[in-house]
């Protein structure tokens, strides 16, 4: 609609309540007449403004006259017709109308609007008026109060406005007449007066055929329309040449009345219209939702261009036609791009009370390439009652269709269709279908084990055991992932077997677990196998188990023992790599010694440079880790792992100074009692030094990486946990510990309180000083450090009590 020349409400609202505010307390208190009083006398216009603002709270029709009074005062109009405009009866209207002829230009024009506003039909012969006699800028605001307003009288004063104007004269007034008379129409579609707004709809699109308006029009026409005339209406339109008529007509086709009579006649529309607009219109019948359309939209289908029969395919899937289902499959069995996609898309969406056993009834009949397609279709609908059907498929069906059958059963087969699988990969004629057969079966159990938690791994065994050599080979792969007493004897008894390949398939398979349970027996055979590739996949295989995807559940000395272990075999070139990479994730001394000895090996010295590394990193002592680094720049390592070396020795260097050799025990918790709490709370490790002691490791933050991190160690929220270490020094010396703790904390020196913080905070290095004598000898330092939420940290530095470094000084954890 055409803009009015004057500030909008919400700026004059803002305006106000800017002012009012200081006023409101004693206004609020004011009666009616007490405002009244204050309009009608010398007050200056804040009052007066603020007084306009109350009655449009607390006004009756009494105060209509005292407002209309103002609306020609340039100060006070605003104030004033805000509140006529929601004031109830006739005296506000007779004001608001009354004041039209007391005022000019930018009041007129808002008077005018609050009129519109009001909606009252006692305004529209006024409007109409100043429609015919009025100035530039109030024809306009009268044509839109008036298409606001509505009604017969309303329609007349635009109609003959309209009839003034100059032929084609394009205009702010045109369009605003035609906006109204737009609005008009509508307001007598939604009083069910559609005679009446059929008319007005007609005019407007003689008035204006093309644009916003125009298309409107149109669409208000058809819905004023009975509904065989609006039918004929829109279908013409959809056959015409009129793109925008078109436009409107086809938006309008989803809910047209006239039911499935109405559905046949547009759906008759498709062969003789233009591609695109045939793709259109399949596109909305299928939103209309009536299968009437089916039939129609299926002979479309065989249309020449790609983008007419993608719309058939997915307008059949949405109206659930399933009569044209070997054509929906055979489109997508040899459709491309969105074709396809969209008649794959029909078969999923596809809905009926026997359409599983039409799908399956065209199974046997349908080309190859078809089945392949339905039954992909079966597993993407989850058709569980297809599992015999797909069987029957895997075993007799050509081409790619076995490769399809499968597919679906790996997704639709059940706990009692394994004996069936696994007499499958028997029945396999040769080594590609039976590898087809495996990798289903295979994918079947993993997807049952994710659901139920365990696999009956006994029809597998039974065959293992019985089968024929080539349907044995075939399964043995399958023991590598399911966890289960009786695939572990199979596996133990296969890599002892005579038969060789029957021993190799055993080996590869072990190799493979995922079984922590077999992680001894994997060990065992990488240090044993004799067939080089064998023990190469053996040697990689435990690496994998017992140090990557058993993190955390074995110790670090268990796993170095089990690395030195595979060392003091003989290992060729690629298998000392192998073990290399191995060291590299175990940061224990041990595996240190083995790596730098590794540095002596041209062929693995990269390998064993970049070994070293990563278990430098993970070592508590900085002095150690210190030491291997800088030997691994002196074995001349290649230039991008110096590089490295280099950061990382400034990294262990930095953290020298602070303690990470420490030791942890906990969680301790209390039901009920929070961190607070259990900061006085004596658990174990402070009253007899008893505890599940475990190494912490150090940092994981390289900026910071004496920062040790107990959430990561121990989770949770309101508990605490102790960590202790011991430091040895020759001689008795004062030193300071600066300490760091997220949240509180308490320290002991040999089994003495010296300091205790019971806080809430993050975690700040150095906040907590505490003073301590050491001995020579020995000194233990037990830390209790309590959690709140979030971050659970602690740092820890031992200076001289001037905050100097403290020489002489060694730290063991281990003690």
């Amino acid at each position: 609609m055409f803009p009015l020349p004057f500030s909008p409400r919400a700026t004059l609202l803002a305006a106000l309540l800017s002012a009012v505010p200081a006023l409101a307390p004693a206004a609020e208190a004011r009666t009616e007449e007490q405002l009244i009083a204050l309009l009608q006398s010398p007050a200056g216009a804040v009052d007066k403004n603020a007084a306009c603002w109350d009655l449009k709270r607390v006004g009756t029709a009494r105060c209509a006259a005292a407002l209309g009074a103002l609306l020609a005062d340039e100060g006070l109009s605003h104030s004033a017709r805000y509140a006529l405009e929601s004031l109830p009866g006739p005296e506000a209207e007779s004001a608001l109308i009354g004041g039209l002829d007391r005022s000019t230009g930018r009041l007129r024009a808002g008077i005018i609007q609050s009129l519109g506003f009001r909606g009252d039909a006692a305004a529209a012969a006024a409007l109409g008026r100043l429609l015919a006699e009025g100035d530039a800028a109030t024809k306009p605001a009268a044509a839109t109060a008036l298409g606001q307003i509505g009604g017969a009288a309303s329609e007349k004063g635009l109609e003959s406005a309209w009839a003034a104007l100059p032929a084609s004269e394009e205009s702010p007034l045109s369009a605003a007449l035609a906006d109204a008379l737009l609005r008009c129409g509508y307001h007598r579609l939604t009083a069910g007066e559609r005679s009446a707004a059929l008319r007005v709809f007609e005019l407007v699109q003689r008035l204006r055929p093309g644009g916003p308006v125009g298309l409107a029009a149109f669409r208000g026409r058809v819905q004023a329309s009975e509904p065989a005339a609006a039918l004929a209406f829109a279908a013409a339109a959809i056959a015409g040449s009129d793109g925008p008529s078109q436009a409107a007509a086809l938006a309008l086709v989803a809910a047209l009345p006239g039911g499935t009579e109405a559905t046949r006649k547009l759906a008759a529309l498709l062969p003789a219209l233009p591609a695109p607009t045939r793709a259109a219109l399949i596109g909305v019948l299928a939103q209309r939702g009536d299968p009437a359309a089916a039939p129609a939209i299926a002979a479309a289908a065989d249309a020449a261009e790609p983008f007419v029969r993608t719309a058939a395919w997915a307008a059949l899937g949405a109206l659930n036609d399933a009569a044209d289902l070997t054509k929906l499959a055979a489109a997508a069995a040899s459709g491309q791009g969105e074709e396809q996609a969209a008649a794959r898309e029909a078969l999923l969406l596809l809905r009926g009370e026997h359409l599983t056993e039409a799908i399956l009834a065209a199974l046997p009949a349908s080309a190859a390439p078809v089945q392949v397609e339905l039954a992909r279709a079966l597993g993407d609908r989850a058709e569980a009652g297809a599992v015999p059907r797909l069987f029957d498929l895997a075993r007799h069906g050509t081409g790619a269709a076995p490769r399809a059958a499968l597919a679906a059963l790996a997704r639709l087969a059940e706990r009692p269709e394994i004996p069936d699988l696994i007499g499958l990969v028997a029945e396999a004629p040769d080594g590609d279908v039976r590898a087809l057969v495996v990798d289903a079966l295979n994918t079947t159990l993993q997807r049952l084990q994710a659901k139920y938690g365990h696999v009956d791994a006994g029809p597998l065994v039974l065959a293992l055991a019985s089968g024929n050599q080539a349907q044995r080979l075939a399964l043995m792969p399958l023991c590598a992932t399911l966890p289960d007493p009786a695939i572990r004897a199979a596996l133990r008894t296969g890599i002892h077997q005579a038969d060789e390949a029957w021993r190799t398939a055993a080996l590869r398979a072990l190799s493979d677990t995922t079984d922590a349970e077999l992680a001894p027996d994997l060990l065992a055979a990488a240090r044993e196998t004799r067939e080089v590739n064998l023990r190469s996949l053996a040697i990689g295989g435990w690496i994998r188990l017992a140090i990557r995807e058993q993190a955390g559940r074995l110790p670090p000395t268990a796993l170095a023992a089990g690395l030195q272990a595979i060392y003091a075999t003989p290992l060729t070139v690629d298998q000392t790599r192998l073990l290399l990479s191995g060291l590299a994730e175990v940061g224990t001394p041990e595996t240190l010694a083995i790596a730098r000895k590794l540095l002596a090996t041209e062929a693995v010295r990269g390998e064993a440079c970049r070994a070293v590394l990563g278990i430098a990193r993970s070592l508590p002592d900085a002095a150690v880790a210190s030491a291997a680094i800088r030997e691994v720049l002196t074995a001349g390592p290649p230039a991008e792992v110096a590089a490295t070396a280099q950061t990382t020795l400034r990294e262990i260097e930095q953290r020298a100074a602070f303690v990470t050799d420490w030791k942890v025990a906990g969680p301790y918790v209390q039901d009920g009692k929070d961190y607070a709490a259990l900061f006085d709370i004596p658990f174990p490790p402070e009253v007899d030094g008893s505890g599940d002691w475990r190494p912490v490791p150090a940092g994981s933050d390289p900026k910071r990486p004496w920062l040790l991190d107990l959430l990561r160690a121990f989770g949770g929220d309101r508990r605490v946990a102790y960590a202790r270490t011991w430091v040895h020094t020759d001689q008795p010396v004062a030193v300071r510990l600066d300490i760091g703790a997220d949240d509180g904390v308490k320290v002991w020196v040999n089994g003495k309180l010296l300091h205790g913080n019971n806080a809430s905070r993050a975690i700040s290095p150095g906040s907590d000083k505490v003073n301590a004598n050491l001995v020579a000898g020995w000194n233990q330092i037990l830390l209790k450090i309590t959690q709140n939420n979030q971050g659970w940290e602690f740092c820890t530095q031992i200076v001289s009590p001037d905050g100097r470094p403290a020489p002489g000084l060694r730290v063991d954890s281990n003690r």
